[in-house]
């Protein structure tokens, strides 16, 4: 008989499901964990209503060791609406590693497709990943076909690089949302959204409500953009922290030992400083970066005027998610910001490759606070 199990997990496991996400960090310059407290399925619904967790359960233990989760959405492709999954939160306990986990779990994974409610997937995996990355895409033990699709940045903008910027022509004005907005925010997203692989298809039910999708955004949290009367961008500013945590586990040398210079430098230029172990960073992830026409002075504008809210609320970085090749990434070269690169990828099994093969050109959307 297996040692392991693996099937869905309930909401009876949620507090296993939070102990390995926090017993998972994230090697790098800073080593963090990704949180989901204090429920992790109240927090699943950000990647979409449709949510299944794999889990694989140590029997002897009776303890989950690892997990994925995969979403499905509805989600332009090619400009039409299709239904895409989203595989995300692989996590595995160190002491459980190279036992064919990985492969049995994507056999679980392989049998939920059948279900026929998704075509393509969509993951991403951080850049420095290369364990993830050479097991993940390497086809073996039954693995799915991994299509690197392209790079996706997510920048994080110190509130206090703040800069002028000139109003673009046109007599643009920047107003906060209303909830009586949210018809217009609606057409507008369906109007301008296509224009983007992969740009998700928005209702009202992702607004506004103890259950939506933008789960605790406010319509005063979203800006608006308007010239001559017309409704030409959309900006928001989302505060997650009260189900999706950040958390510092350590730094590697030689920030070890630099964070606490650099500290008492940052307080005196007014800069944030650097959390220790065991505190989480303190940001606000910006939202549904949509602009008409791709205007770069009116995104200027719109993220001008997010950072300005956001240093006034106290929060120490705005973070902005673009793919690589979407128009508006020169507007965020301006500033002084520290970029991290996660790798996108559109998922296959055998059924599926013709649609992957038919893709168009033009530039992903992925929603940051989404993944």
């Amino acid at each position: 008989m297996s040692r392991y199990r693996v099937e869905l997990a309930t909401p009876a496991d949620d507090a296993d499901l939070r102990r390995v996400l926090a017993e998972t960090p994230m090697p790098g310059r800073i080593t963090v964990s990704f949180r989901r407290e204090p429920s992790y399925f109240d927090a699943a619904v950000v990647e979409g209503r449709s949510c299944q967790v794999v889990a694989a359960r140590d029997c002897a233990a009776g303890r989950i060791v690892g997990f994925g989760a995969r979403s499905i959405g509805e989600r332009y492709v090619n400009g039409a609406l299709e239904p895409v999954g989203y595989l995300s939160s692989l996590r595995l306990l160190q002491g459980h590693r190279n036992r064919g986990l990985v492969a049995r779990g994507y056999k679980f994974f392989r049998k939920l497709h059948a279900d026929g409610m998704a075509r393509l997937y969509l993951t991403t995996i951080a850049e420095g990943n290369r364990v993830a990355l050479n097991i993940l895409t390497s086809g073996r033990a039954g693995l799915p076909s991994y299509h690197f699709l392209g790079r996706y940045y997510t920048v994080a903008i110190p509130t206090s690089r703040c800069r002028a910027v000139h109003r673009p022509h046109g007599a643009v004005c920047i107003r906060q949302a209303n909830a009586q907005d949210l018809p217009a925010v609606l057409g507008f997203l369906e109007a301008v959204g296509p224009r983007r692989q992969f740009f998700p298809r928005r209702q009202a039910c992702d607004f506004f409500m103890p259950d939506a999708v933008f789960r605790d955004l406010t319509p005063a949290d979203v800006l608006l953009a308007y010239r001559n009367g017309s409704l030409v961008g959309t900006l928001a500013g989302w505060d997650q922290h009260r189900f999706r945590q950040t958390v510092v586990h350590g730094y590697h040398w030689p920030w070890n030992w630099l964070r606490p210079l650099y500290n008492r430098w940052a307080g005196w230029r007014d800069r944030p400083r650097l959390p220790g172990p065991g505190d989480t960073f303190r940001y606000l992830t910006a939202a549904l970066p949509v602009i008409a026409d791709d205007d770069h002075d009116v995104f200027a504008l719109l993220l001008e005027t997010l950072m300005d809210r956001a240093r006034a609320s106290g929060w120490d970085y705005l973070l902005l998610g673009l793919y690589e090749s979407d128009p508006l990434l020169p507007v965020v070269h301006r500033y002084r910001a520290t970029w991290y690169t996660t790798r996108v990828y559109v998922v296959c099994w055998d059924d599926s490759q013709a649609l992957y093969a038919m893709l168009d050109g033009r530039p992903a959307y992925l929603e940051l606070g989404c993944l």
